[in-house]
């Protein structure tokens, strides 16, 4: 099969298509055909080898594809062939066939396009992990969500609005803090040119009850202190962090801008830090089955759709990544076959 296999860290460059073997699925495992592939920032960190929850090299990227089920491993039972299905995993969905666990693959949605079936899993269950299981999210509360328009952002935006949250949140161009707007956020912050915490003083918010937070550095400690009492802040990545562990250069920066808890400020204010990568939660199948199950509900009932940015061909994965690096996308970078 076609894929690209990761040998090496550095640019986009980097990613060149191998003709490898298709996968076997293992006895608790599926084998799908991919139809359309999500793309993520943490495969970007991948790729510079920043990502923690990466396999040794080599390896095939990302995290999750839409596809047909096209073989079954001897002991899976709620799948059969032909099945049109989602599909997440550590590693392996940048090639023609993706394996992954039985658990991890989950029924495509009807009436969505294979774009937004592939556009769905990581960002949705990462914004109602961090919404609902941690946040507690309460109807009539004030959120803030930051990078509101980009995959999980716009995800958040999403269920904040029909949970009847009143939903702030900032992007770094006008154009961005349009799409917010018409994505349902009630104040959309432009945080290259304004200072998120004096817009929010200056339409009457003094503090919120709860912060998405995806970028780290000054952005975390602004955000913990618009909280206000029983307050909660997400932390769900920091995309600010500029390691590099080639570099020791970045290593101070790193530890200094990096999210950090301190118990007798939360003390003082009583409020909650809480964190979450969701791909250590796909290895307890009851805990992933529950989540995605409560998500997929939700989802239906509100007639939820994710963010589909732009799309690229299967070629085309060294530029789907300098697009997204480059910090103009929208939504969900999707790559198709």
């Amino acid at each position: 099969m076609k894929a690209y296999l990761l040998t090496k860290t550095g640019k986009p460059e980097v990613l060149k298509i191998s003709n490898i073997d298709k996968p076997t699925p293992r006895e608790d495992e599926v084998l799908i055909r991919s139809e359309a592939i999500g793309i993520n920032y943490a495969e970007i960190l991948s790729r510079k080898g920043q990502y923690q929850w990466a396999p040794d090299k080599p390896y095939i990227p990302g995290m999750e594809a839409y596809g047909e089920v096209i073989a079954l491993g001897s002991k899976v039972t709620t799948h059969k062939v032909g099945d049109k299905v989602i599909c997440g995993g550590q590693f392996g969905s940048y090639g023609e066939f993706f394996c992954t666990k039985e658990w991890l693959a989950f029924p495509g949605i009807q009436g969505f396009s294979a774009e937004e079936n592939a556009a769905l899993l990581v960002n949705f269950m990462t914004a109602w992990v961090a919404l609902v299981k941690l946040g507690r999210l309460n109807e009539g509360e004030q959120i803030l969500i930051h990078a509101g328009a980009g995959g999980v952002g716009s995800a958040a935006i999403k269920l904040g609005n029909a949970m009847g949250c009143k939903v702030y949140a900032t992007a770094g161009s006008d154009e961005k803090v349009k799409l917010m707007k018409e994505l349902g956020a009630d104040i959309p912050i432009n945080y290259r040119t304004q200072d998120f915490v004096k817009v929010l003083n200056g339409h009457g918010v003094e503090s919120v009850d709860f912060v998405l937070e995806v970028v780290g550095g000054e952005v975390f400690k602004k955000s913990i202190n618009l909280l206000h009492p029983f307050g909660r802040l997400v932390v769900a990545g920091y995309a600010s962090i500029p390691y590099k562990k080639w570099n020791p250069f970045t290593w101070w920066p790193t530890w200094r801008d990096a999210p950090k808890a301190q118990i007798m400020d939360m003390a003082k204010k009583s409020i909650g830090i809480f964190a979450t990568h969701i791909g250590y939660l796909t290895g307890r199948e009851q805990v992933a089955k529950q989540v995605v199950r409560e998500m997929y509900d939700f989802v239906a009932e509100h007639k939820l759709k994710p963010l589909v940015g732009k799309t690229f061909a299967f070629d085309q994965m060294a530029e789907a990544h300098a697009y997204m690096e480059s910090r103009k996308s929208v939504g969900k970078i999707i790559v198709k076959f």
